[in-house]
């Protein structure tokens, strides 16, 4: 009889040990994270990102984080979307069709969480939020968009006698032809002239690349574009052939083989929308926070040494003494 006694005791202490266990880990808060694929920028976002939880105080015994990454499949993102937004007290999309895809898996299970997103060019048109200045509803974050007008005056600054400037970017990513149609505008404002590619994937990039030099391209311009990002080995090596300097719209684009950018420095905006996460949890409403971008100060001028040399051109003294240099990685 006592050795029952005893097993029903440690049975109930087992059960109390296990209960609060549970509670501590109900206690925590639940951090969800969707990013659309895998590449540099995004990477740099994401540990932006939980590099300013941290800081603030939210880390791993006050945090669960729960990461998804589709790799760009249209189906799995989802699927994970709708996953996350159920178990998390609070949600990141990584790039547009991620915080996309966020907000609808929301809508649809009935859930009424804040959804935070970076690495987003057009919040709005995306409709993510009804303005930059007042997002309303749960979602606001940081929009990537780049400082378009200094990248195509970097090109006229690297050739004095430019004619014509490419642009090459994803078909089917917004954000990209976003920024395609501000440099476009760019371009006519300086009475340049311009050719416009466009690419599906990864099979036509080695094809499109070497179509818009044949065609007249001096200079190429890539914006901040997800398929073009993960491959810009592939036309870093054509255009340097080529010696056609290529303008990138980040620095990790320049570190893999690009030339050239003054561009939205990515861990910065991670810790932005990091900033706005801890806003969030101590009380602030998404809807109260506007849409944060860098300002010029924050972006980041950055020189390819390795592309230099193979380039073989001479740059202005005023960039290589402004410009951070990096060698391909």
């Amino acid at each position: 009889m006592k050795l029952i006694k005893r097993l029903v005791v440690m049975v109930c202490l087992l059960c109390c040990i296990f209960t609060f266990t549970a509670c501590e880990k109900d206690d925590k808060i639940k951090v969800g994270i969707l990013q659309s694929a895998t590449h540099s920028a995004l990477d740099s976002a994401r540990l932006g990102f939980i590099e300013a939880l941290k800081n603030a105080g939210y880390d791993e015994s006050k945090i669960t984080l729960d990461v998804q990454n589709p790799e760009g499949n249209p189906s799995n993102m989802q699927l994970m979307a709708k996953t996350l937004v159920r178990k998390s007290d609070i949600v990141l999309g990584v790039a547009t069709d991620a915080a996309v895809a966020l907000k609808a898996a929301a809508n649809t299970e009935g859930v009424n969480i804040p959804i935070l997103f970076t690495a987003v060019t057009d919040a709005v048109d995306a409709s993510l939020v009804e303005s930059n200045e007042h997002p309303g509803g749960k979602v606001t974050g940081t929009s990537d968009i780049n400082p378009v007008s200094d990248q195509i005056a970097l090109a006229k600054q690297l050739k004095n006698d430019l004619k014509t400037i490419g642009i090459l970017y994803t078909i089917s990513e917004t954000n990209s032809k976003v920024q395609a149609d501000m440099a476009i505008a760019e371009i006519k404002k300086e009475g340049l002239e311009y050719i416009e590619r466009t690419v599906t994937g990864v099979t036509d990039i080695q094809q499109t690349v070497k179509k818009i030099i044949a065609d007249g391209a001096e200079i190429i311009y890539i914006p901040t574009d997800n398929n073009l990002a993960k491959n810009i080995a592939i036309v870093g090596d054509i255009a340097n052939d080529s010696k056609v300097p290529l303008i990138c719209g980040e620095e990790n684009m320049v570190k893999a083989g690009g030339f050239i950018t003054f561009g939205v420095n990515y861990t910065k905006l991670g810790e932005m929308v990091g900033d706005m996460a801890v806003k969030i949890l101590e009380g602030t409403e998404p809807k109260d926070i506007p849409v944060g971008t860098l300002s010029k100060d924050q972006c980041n001028l950055v020189i390819n040494t390795d592309t230099l040399a193979l380039l073989n051109i001479q740059v202005p003294d005023e960039i290589m003494e402004k410009a951070t240099k990096v060698k391909t990685e």
